[in-house]
């Protein structure tokens, strides 16, 4: 689908750009993609819940934008039995 503030030229060079880059190069451009993307939601989070703990802020971000309910503490880890 064409863009509608670029021209078709400059996506044309864009897109050969890409496919030189192969298919790592292009994953590695999304993962920092996300990754800034993720950075920016956590910094506007943390800026409206300033009164929260580092701790307290993942936890209620992670649940909030993916969905992740964690708890505040680890539960310790129980010892194997063995039968």
């Amino acid at each position: 689908m064409p863009s509608a503030d670029t021209s078709f030229r400059v996506e044309k060079a864009l897109f050969g750009i890409y496919r030189k880059m192969g298919p790592q190069g292009r994953c590695a451009i999304g993962i920092e993609l996300s990754d800034n993307m993720r950075n920016i939601a956590f910094a506007a989070y943390k800026t409206a819940n300033p009164t929260l703990s580092h701790e307290e802020l993942e936890m209620r971000f992670f649940e909030k934008v993916l969905g992740w309910k964690l708890p505040l503490q680890p539960k310790a880890r129980q010892k194997k039995r063995k039968y």
